[in-house]
């Protein structure tokens, strides 16, 4: 009676098999609303980059129109007078000095200096040669037979911005006569 008795008691601790359902369902029905929960949150989130990386770009775009605004006004006068000058000795047939369009030109360089642009090796200096800052004029002559330290003189100056150089200056190997005058 005594073993009757315990396995009665045993089975009443026991919970039956429809609790054991009903507590995982709810623990199922919890967890997919935590799920959900946590997919509207992603949405969300995604939503909010994206706002952010599209107030960025109009951000930057907007910086870089502004900063090409203000080259282009900074150079507007100096080209307007080349255009200028090209119209009085092109068209109308006048003199226009040299000197004037130097002037000028000068204005537009210092203009696009102002926003990073740098000349590189001026015309007549004499360096080594560097075959990653000089071009050998004269296509495939004796110039590209230069070497690297081999003395040249730059024919035409190379240009760098914001410290990348973007054109090498253009040279020509000094003559061994040359190099003393």
């Amino acid at each position: 009676m005594l073993k009757w008795l315990r396995r009665m008691l045993g089975r009443a601790a026991e919970p039956s098999p429809q609790a054991d359902d009903l507590a995982l369902k709810r623990e199922a029905q919890s967890l997919r609303l935590e799920m959900e929960e946590r997919e509207r949150l992603v949405t969300s989130l995604k939503s909010e980059l994206e706002r952010e990386r599209n107030g960025a770009s109009a951000r930057i775009a907007e910086a870089v129109r502004w900063r090409i605004e203000k080259l282009m006004a900074d150079v507007a006068a100096p080209v307007t007078q080349l255009f200028t000058q090209a119209h009085l000795l092109e068209v109308e047939g006048k003199q226009v000095l040299a000197k004037d369009v130097l002037a000028v030109a000068k204005r537009l360089i210092r203009a696009l200096e102002d926003e990073g642009l740098k000349l590189e090796s001026n015309v007549g200096e004499t360096a080594g040669y560097d075959p990653n800052r000089h071009e050998p004029l004269g296509g495939q002559t004796a110039q590209t037979a230069l070497t690297p330290g081999q003395p040249v003189v730059a024919r035409f100056a190379g240009v760098s911005y914001r410290g990348r150089l973007i054109r090498k200056a253009g040279v020509e190997k000094i003559d061994a006569g040359k190099i003393g005058d």
